[in-house]
């Protein structure tokens, strides 16, 4: 008995210097899994303020975290969101975080807008207007943020055509989120939008320049993508950007192919990714391209030809389709991945029917990473009166309801 109560005392008297010993601290908690230093902010407030510290990110973390799996997302009109979670590795794949975004009680349901730097930018589901709540949340701590309603517009919810969430840890322990909305102002002509902008540091919102007039085509609501220090939207030709730090717009130059698709648009570890497919190619060809690092221009990066992957899966192929036709192949990227070895792990998400499938672009290796049951009553229908019926195959997810998940400590 009296060993035992000396060695419960040694181990108090241990614990409470360790507490109290903030190098020792930080170089446990540097080489701690980020599931492990969630739970090591709750054993004590001086351990909570040393993990939660900007510092202790950048030393964890020096460069970009790369993303660990993909969240997808599932709905139903008459049902609230789901999100399917799509780990990256199939050895230790990395457990979801949430099925359902429960966080706070929204009755029209919950889904992702946008994923930046560990942060998920979300909105209310199956309603539009005053109503609508805009949330920023972070999956890894569970910590949220509800953004406060856009003042002094009357019902201007309905006015917005899209927001999007600015955040680099790296640069700032703080984020933004730019909304653009429709002008309060009449003009003759066009149509005129309006920017404004929230602060995680003061809290509020203001508006910043004077109406301005875009295009019909740039995907404001689904596009926009953050990458240094700038919002990118996607368009025909000149696309569109917005400078969060200056504070301005000006264009970009997209490759100039009038015969291809964007098949993707996205970042990875601070890297800006293009996917193109072209039709005077195969459709199973994709032009992978990459922002140079001051932005003006795109270069080819990767070359890839997926027809391996066509021959695996055939059933992906729409037979009652030209093999010309953009529909010919139930393809869908996903997503570009650069990994934490640079090119050599470097790799493109892949989505044919009931299927993700990881593609490794350094040697042109895939494998499927998971498979889903989407057979609907209706399709079991018609096979069952016409064993000749080829229904139409569709996906269950696209480019626009793909986000990236990476483990983030920051506090809300």
């Amino acid at each position: 008995m009296k060993i035992i109560k000396i060695k419960n005392c040694i181990s108090s008297i241990s614990a409470n210097e360790m507490i109290l010993n903030e190098e020792v601290m930080i170089e446990i908690f540097l080489r701690l899994p980020v599931k492990s230093l969630v739970r090591c902010k709750c054993v004590a407030k001086k351990w909570n303020n040393l993990i939660t510290i900007p510092e202790f990110t950048r030393l964890r973390v020096p460069c970009f975290n790369p993303a660990r799996g993909l969240f997808l997302l599932c709905h139903s009109f008459l049902i609230n969101p789901f999100h399917e979670f799509v780990p990256f590795t199939l050895e230790n794949p990395i457990q979801s975080p949430f099925h359902k975004l429960i966080f706070v009680d929204d009755p029209y349901g919950i889904r992702i807008l946008q994923s930046c730097n560990g942060l998920l930018l979300c909105c209310s589901f199956r309603v539009r207007g005053p109503n609508e709540n805009y949330y920023v949340y972070n999956p890894t701590t569970q910590q949220f943020v509800t953004l406060p309603r856009l003042e002094g517009h009357g019902q201007i919810s309905k006015a917005v055509i899209g927001m999007k969430l600015a955040f680099d840890p790296w640069k700032s322990p703080n984020y933004k989120v730019i909304c653009i909305r429709l002008s309060d102002e009449v003009f003759p002509d066009d149509q005129h939008y309006q920017v404004e902008i929230y602060s995680s540091e003061v809290k509020q919102w203001r508006v910043v320049g004077s109406p301005f007039p875009a295009r019909y085509d740039i995907g404001f609501k689904y596009t926009g993508v953050y990458w240094n220090d700038a919002i990118y939207w996607e368009c025909a030709d000149n696309s569109l950007r917005f400078n969060v730090e200056q504070e301005m717009f000006d264009k970009f130059p997209m490759p100039n192919n009038k015969e291809s698709r964007v098949a993707h648009y996205g970042e990875s570890s601070g890297h800006l990714y293009l996917v193109l497919v072209c039709k005077r190619q195969k459709l199973s060809f994709y032009d992978i391209y990459e922002m140079n690092s001051d932005g003006t221009e795109w270069y080819v990066k990767y070359q890839v030809n997926v027809e391996d992957v066509v021959n695996a899966f055939p059933h992906m192929i729409q037979r009652y389709h030209d093999p010309t036709d953009w529909n010919y192949l139930a393809m869908s990227v996903l997503c570009v991945v650069r990994g934490e070895k640079e090119e050599e792990e470097a790799f493109m998400i892949l989505h044919i029917p009931k299927m993700v499938i990881r593609y490794n672009l350094r040697d042109n290796t895939f494998y499927k990473l998971c498979e889903f049951e989407n057979k609907s009553t209706e399709e079991n229908q018609f096979e069952d009166e016409d064993e000749d019926y080829e229904a139409p195959i569709s996906l269950q997810f696209n480019r626009f309801g793909a986000f990236q998940y990476v483990e983030s400590l920051f506090c809300m």
